[in-house]
């Protein structure tokens, strides 16, 4: 790797080096009831408030998308802190000195794990294929905006619409650190790699640390020893693991296993027999890893498999090796600082009186009447939340949900489960939601979502199969199944009516809930195009529609001839279904007697766990609430799914099974502690059961790796192996000299935020690529990504597909200029791209016009 490539990583880490020092007493007193008192996340927490200063104050034009500006944003930070210190009852140095081992460990794993993946991206950092092209218009874009919103790269004359808060993120990093675009690409994953890997370390310690130790000799250290050892595996086993589908890749490559056991579990590329390869597919440059990220087999209610749209099943390790800079792998640092800001709301829920939390619905100067002691708390859990909306639009309202989950248990053993305590959670939603809408609010302003009535469909296709999840989450899965077990065998099946009616009810409204959704799209002419395929498949004869723009009892009709095939189909795989249901119930049962259990007892609400760290109570009922929500997550694309371009399902579960793996993955490590404590041979099996299951799913990261590696690189033995770098453009400079030559030229001569026109095509390709590598907005680049971003219905892509053939196409000149003209065209790119889709034309048509670049 070049010594310039070493320095700019140096300089990458001692930029977020100083942001989480600007951000560590802020953050020893917002989270000064957590055992490390949150140091594994003064990184995000600094990250978070300086870029959302700058970017708030940069679109309100108080300050400049400069330099200056991020400088600025981090002196304000900076402020934050020393208010901050002078709140705080003890020492600063007295707290460095008794968190310095505890520091020294983070900041340990965190250097390594940005090493490791420093060199990881070393191997392979083009900025090529799947959605890179993409990613690298936003930063480049951001870059370059004067103001924000940032131009869109792919349709000049508009601002992006997504959720770019993430590229904000990278780009203010990579000012600080003096790193350019393409080489912050690549760093920025790392940084993210070691920013999950730390932050889940953090969170995994933190909620083993505050465990229940007492009477116990020598219990303290044990616990600290346990949560560290626990937190390091966190570190490891949830960024960085992949799930067990390859080690089915290794027992089919291996000849394990028969013809009818391969051909039962379904997975796509090894559904056929097992025989003996060499190389084995997992050692090729092929992208073999891709299927452990499509293992759920998806058929229609006719048995017909789906071939196009596979449900995403995506977890951080394959997005990691895969080298995508994509909004849900931005926001993921965030999530676990997300769970950890909701577990002190779980303790400090049960400190807080009524009054405490209040609106002041009479007093309009006054709305809102927080106690001063969570005041810093509620405004911090806003910009987070509004944050999570902002870097991955998917993810708030699930953290919205743990946060008012958490709240709610909280106060649980204090109020009882009536109905005040369901207005005290209400009045939190509305506390909370709120501030982030206004906070964000230029973000939301300018957002344009795909997204529209009725949002949600049914879901027609058949269940999941319990075998496939289990491939995917089989790992968590095996301690959190076995922790809620041996809960509810200990209690004795008590509350048991509670947890069954709570189950009954939750299936019988998703169902009812599908059932309904149908009904309203068959009703409606689009939805109806939708239905009469389907029953034409099944078999079944739906009467002609009545004309209308809606027909309610043909809709009702169409619903009640597909019913009895819905239904087969249900109990004819129903293993996932009832499993998920059976872990909720029994949730619910353990809830209802941790509840009775402390309301009995108060006095085992404070028991001191350290001189220095109070403990409150226990996190177990927080835990149950992490795998409530991973049920949940997964549950619910089995019968319903949010409305996008895709109209299946693959999106939904891509993003509800990516948080539901940081749920899990969580709660499965805390459980391992809590059976080993509680229920020794319970404990003994669980970890044995989740060693020999990571052990297998760390092949992912241990094969992958190498063939991303190969797969850029070459071969170890060839002559013409491609050095190591982290410049994403270093495989256009090898491949394609002159279109680099031209982006660089671009890049280093070009400022602001000129229009260009270039040949446009279809996404997932090389079209729009002189924008995306640069910045700079073109007429038109991926229109299907800007129909993703924009909806369906806006007409600018189609309309400029056709404008672009005209410029580079149209035999009058006059029709061309009034073209450029109209779209602000400065630049026109005539290279190999254009000449293919345009003909040889395309370049001689501009002969009069001034050359700025040509090689």
């Amino acid at each position: 790797m070049p010594l310039t490539d070493i320095f700019a990583a140096i300089r990458w880490w001692g930029a977020l080096m100083v942001i989480g020092a600007a951000a560590t007493p802020l953050t020893f007193f917002l989270f000064r009831r957590l055992p490390d008192r949150g140091y594994a996340f003064v990184k995000l927490v600094g990250l978070l408030i300086v870029s959302y200063l700058f970017w708030l104050l940069g679109s309100l034009g108080i300050l400049g998308n400069n330099l200056g500006g991020i400088l600025l944003a981090l002196g304000i930070l900076v402020g934050l802190s020393i208010w901050a210190t002078a709140r705080l009852r003890d020492d600063p140095t007295t707290r460095l000195r008794d968190y310095k081992t505890q520091i020294i460990i983070t900041e340990l794993l965190f250097a390594g794990l940005f090493a490791l993946w420093v060199w990881v991206r070393a191997q392979n950092p083009a900025i090529t294929a799947t959605e890179k092209p993409m990613e690298f218009a936003f930063l480049n874009a951001i870059g370059r905006s004067p103001t924000f919103p940032p131009v869109d790269p792919w349709l000049s004359g508009f601002a992006i619409s997504y959720y770019y808060f993430g590229y904000v993120m990278v780009s203010v990093v990579g000012r600080l650190a003096a790193v350019s675009e393409p080489i912050a690409f690549n760093l920025a994953l790392a940084w993210l790699v070691a920013g999950t890997g730390t932050a889940a370390f953090g969170l995994v310690y933190n909620l083993v640390a505050k465990m229940n130790h007492r009477g116990a000799e020598g219990a303290e250290n044990n616990n600290r020893r346990a949560a560290l050892l626990l937190g390091i595996v966190a570190a490891i086993a949830l960024p960085l693991a992949g799930n067990l589908e390859i080690g089915l890749e290794v027992a089919h490559a291996s000849g394990v296993g028969s013809d009818q056991f391969w051909q039962w579990l379904d997975v796509r590329d090894l559904n056929g027999p097992a025989e003996l390869t060499a190389p084995a597919r997992y050692e090729t440059s092929g992208w073999w890893w891709w299927r452990s990220s499509r293992v759920i087999h998806e058929y229609h209610l006719s048995g017909r498999p789906e071939d196009g749209l596979e449900p995403i099943a995506e977890f951080p390790g394959f997005s990691f090796a895969l080298g995508d800079l994509h909004p849900h792998v931005l926001a993921l640092p965030f999530a676990f600082l997300s769970l950890a800001v909701a577990y002190l709301w779980y303790l400090e829920a049960g400190r807080l009186k009524i009054e405490d939390l209040r609106l002041k619905i009479d007093e309009p100067a006054s709305i809102i009447n927080l106690k001063s002691s969570i005041l810093p708390l509620w405004a911090f859990t806003v910009l987070l939340l509004g944050g999570l909306s902002f870097l991955n639009t998917w993810d708030v309202l699930i953290h919205l949900f743990v946060m008012l989950g958490a709240f709610l248990l909280g106060r649980w053993p204090a109020q009882g489960w009536r109905r005040a305590l369901l207005a005290e959670t209400g009045r939190l939603a509305l506390l909370l939601v709120v501030p982030v809408v206004v906070l964000y609010l230029p973000f939301y302003i300018g957002f344009r979502s795909q997204a529209g009535p009725p949002f949600l469909l049914p879901m027609l296709m058949r269940p999941t199969r319990l075998a496939h999840f289990l491939i995917i989450f089989g790992a968590p899965l095996f301690s959190v199944t076995i922790l809620v077990g041996a809960l509810v065998v200990r209690q004795r099946f008590r509350f048991w009516r509670a947890g069954v009616e709570t189950a009954v009810s939750l299936l019988l409204a998703l169902f009812l809930l599908m059932l309904l959704l149908g009904w309203l799209i068959a009703a409606s002419p689009a939805g109806a195009g939708r239905i009469i395929p389907l029953a034409n498949e099944l078999g079944l004869t739906l009467p002609p529609r009545p004309e209308g723009v809606v027909a309610v009892g043909w809709g009702l009709t169409a619903v009640i001839t597909l019913l009895p095939i819905i239904i087969k189909t249900r109990l004819a795989y129903p293993a996932l279904t009832l499993f998920l249901l059976t872990l909720l119930a029994l949730i619910i049962m353990i809830w209802n007697q941790l509840n009775h259990a402390s309301t009995e007892n108060q006095e085992a609400e404070e028991i001191t766990l350290s001189p220095h760290h109070p403990f409150t109570r226990s996190p177990l009922p927080f835990i149950l609430l992490l795998i409530a929500t991973g049920a949940l997550l997964t549950l619910g694309p089995e019968f319903v799914y949010l409305l996008d371009n895709f109209g299946q399902r693959l999106n939904t579960i891509f993003k509800f099974y990516y948080q539901a793996w940081v749920m899990f993955g969580v709660a499965a490590l805390v459980a391992l502690d809590y059976l080993r404590r509680e229920f020794k041979m319970a404990g003994f099996i669980a970890a044995a059961g989740y060693g020999l299951a990571l052990a297998v799913a760390l092949l992912f990261p241990y094969y992958a790796i190498q063939s991303r590696a190969a797969e850029y690189r070459g071969p170890v033995t060839a002559e013409s192996r491609q050095p190591a770098t982290l410049n994403g453009l270093a495989q256009a400079a090898l491949y394609n000299p002159d279109e680099y030559q031209a982006i660089m030229w671009l890049r280093e001569n070009i400022a602001g935020t000129p229009v260009i026109v270039e040949a446009v095509g279809g996404q997932y390709t090389g079209y729009g690529r002189i924008a995306a590598n640069t910045g700079l907005p073109t007429i038109l680049g991926w229109a299907g990504h800007e129909y993703q971003w924009r909806g369906s219905d806006t007409p600018e892509p189609a309309e400029r597909d056709t404008a672009v053939r005209a410029i580079y196409e149209s035999v009058s000149w006059e029709e061309t200029a009034v073209l450029l003209n109209n779209y602000d065209v400065e630049y026109i790119v005539v290279g190999g791209l254009e000449l293919t889709t345009y003909g040889p034309q395309a370049g001689e048509r501009f002969d009069g016009l001034d050359v700025a670049f040509s090689n």
